[in-house]
C-alpha cells in the first residue's frame, strides 16, 4: 500500500511538470533539456552495469549528446515538399552532414575508447556492447522528442506520444492484476501477462480515439487511432527491452530518483519507443498521406 501511495504521489507531482514542459518551455530550451535528460539516463544506464566510473564515460557521453543534438535538427525531413527553395535545401544538407558526422564518429570512436585499460578481453567486449547499445539507443531516440514536439503548429503530437503509453501501462497493470493468468514473457518480465498486454492495447486505442476528436481533431482520425494502436503494441516492448537490460545488469530498478517509480529509465522506457513510433508515423504521413 505504501509503495502504491508513493507511486500515486510521485505521479501527481510529475504530470503537471511534464505538461508544462511540453507546452510552455521555449523550443531551444526544450532541446537542451532533452540533451540533459539523455545524459542523465545514459549515466544511469551505465551505472546499472558498473561502467559509469570507467575513464571513457564522459567522452562517449559527449559523442552520444552530439548525436542527440544532430538528430533533433533533422526536422526539415518531416516537412519536405517539391517547393523547397535553395535555402531550405542548404539547411537540410547541413543538418544531414551534422547527423552523419555524429553517427559515424560514434561508430568509429566508441569501440576504440572502450578498448582502453588493461581489463580482460571478455570485460572489454561486454563494455563495448553496453556502451555501443547505449550510444545508439539513447542518442537517436532522445533527438526525436524535439522533432515530434515541433511537428505542426502545436505541441499536441508529443503529448499524444506521452499520454498513450501512460494509459497503456496503467491499463496493462490493472488488467493484469484483475484478469492475468497467462504469462507473456516469464523469463524477461514474470509479472507481465497476455491479459494485461491486451488490456493495454485496447485502452491505448480508445485513448487514441478520444485524442483524435480533441487535441488532434484536425488530423485524419483513422491515422491517429492507428498510431495509438501501434504505440499500444510496440510501447510495451520498450518495457520488455528495459526489463531485459535490468536482468542483464542484475538490478531490480534502473535507479531510485523517483520514489515508488524507480529511475529515469524505469519511467521513460515505454515513452522512448512511443516517441519513435509517432515519429515514424508522422514521417510516413508527410510523404504518403
Amino acid at each position: 500500500m505504501k509503495g502504491s501511495l508513493k507511486r500515486i504521489l510521485t505521479g501527481l507531482v510529475l504530470i503537471p511538470l511534464v505538461v508544462a514542459m511540453v507546452y510552455l518551455v521555449p523550443p531551444a530550451v526544450f532541446s537542451y533539456l532533452m540533451i540533459i535528460l539523455a545524459f542523465c539516463i545514459f549515466s544511469e544506464y551505465l551505472a546499472m552495469f558498473g561502467e559509469r566510473k570507467h575513464s571513457t564515460f564522459i567522452l562517449v557521453a559527449l559523442l552520444m549528446l552530439f548525436l542527440v543534438d544532430s538528430t533533433s535538427k533533422m526536422g526539415l525531413i518531416m516537412n519536405m515538399s517539391l517547393e523547397l527553395g535553395v535555402g531550405k535545401m542548404e539547411q537540410l544538407f547541413n543538418s544531414l552532414k551534422y547527423f552523419f558526422l555524429s553517427l559515424w564518429s560514434g561508430v568509429m570512436l566508441v569501440p576504440m575508447l572502450t578498448m582502453a585499460g588493461k581489463d580482460p578481453v571478455d570485460v572489454k567486449f561486454r563494455r563495448l556492447s553496453v556502451y555501443l547499445f547505449g550510444y545508439f539507443y539513447f542518442g537517436l531516440t532522445f533527438g526525436l522528442f524535439p522533432l515530434v514536439r515541433h511537428y505542426g503548429s502545436n505541441y499536441h503530437w508529443l503529448m499524444f506520444a506521452l499520454v498513450i503509453p501512460w494509459v497503456c501501462d496503467s491499463a496493462a497493470y490493472f488488467g493484469g492484476k484483475a484478469l492475468g493468468k497467462h504469462k507473456f514473457s516469464p523469463l524477461i518480465s514474470p509479472n507481465k501477462t497476455w491479459e494485461g498486454t491486451v488490456s493495454g492495447i485496447i485502452f491505448s486505442t480508445v485513448a487514441g480515439a478520444v485524442l483524435a476528436f480533441t487535441l488532434l481533431k484536425d488530423e485524419p482520425k483513422l491515422f491517429v487511432v492507428a498510431t495509438a494502436f501501434a504505440v499500444g503494441i510496440l510501447g510495451q516492448f520498450g518495457d520488455l527491452i528495459e526489463s531485459l537490460i535490468k536482468r542483464g545488469a542484475g538490478v531490480k530498478d534502473s535507479g531510485t530518483i523517483f520514489p515508488g517509480h524507480g529511475g529515469l529509465f524505469d519511467r521513460l522506457d515505454s515513452l522512448i519507443v512511443s516517441v519513435t513510433v509517432v515519429f515514424v508515423a508522422l514521417l510516413v504521413k508527410s510523404y504518403v498521406l
